[in-house]
């Protein structure tokens, strides 16, 4: 039993010496690769240089490739707009007077008639903004519930100030 033990200790103790042995730490972005912060929002254009869109997310999967660039178009300042995904091979990319462009092969017209792409997974932003919307209408409604009580309590001082007639 005390063997069994101390066997049991000594696979438990080194088991945090190997995973720290195992981890390769990455200490510099190479000039190929892009920050997915520095990538969301970036215009999307055709060949000719059109801008068609722009990134509004990345999807990748549980390997951690990247499966889906999710694109907005149409709508003005983002209201409106409108989801289209394409898979990440889809897209090429190019530098062009000293800028990163993200190119597709497509007409503006016909990722607007594309199908929108749906996501089933809310961010901390999206649960945010939820919540937000949320409250926002129970301080509207309570506000015109206030205000109701303020309107009738106007009426009710109206009434017991009026001159009294004999």
């Amino acid at each position: 039993m005390r063997t069994t033990f101390f066997a049991a200790a000594m696979i438990v103790l080194a088991a945090p010496a190997y995973a720290q042995t195992s981890t390769a730490f990455v200490t510099q972005q190479t000039a190929d690769e892009w920050r997915a912060n520095n990538y969301i929002g970036q215009p999307v254009v055709n060949a000719s240089g059109e801008k068609i869109g722009d990134v509004n997310d990345i999807v990748f999967d549980k390997s951690g490739r990247i499966s889906t660039v999710v694109i907005g178009v149409g709508g003005f300042l983002g209201m409106g707009e409108k989801h289209v995904a394409m898979g990440y091979e889809t897209l090429t990319y190019t530098d062009r007077d000293g800028q990163r462009l993200i190119m597709l092969p497509l007409t503006k017209e016909a990722l607007t008639a594309a199908p929108a792409y749906v996501f089933t997974e809310k961010t901390a932003l999206d649960k945010v903004r939820e919540k937000a919307g949320e409250m926002a209408t129970k301080a509207g409604e309570k506000a015109s519930e206030l205000k109701d009580q303020a309107v009738k309590k106007m009426d009710e001082y109206r009434k017991d100030d009026a001159p009294k007639t004999q």
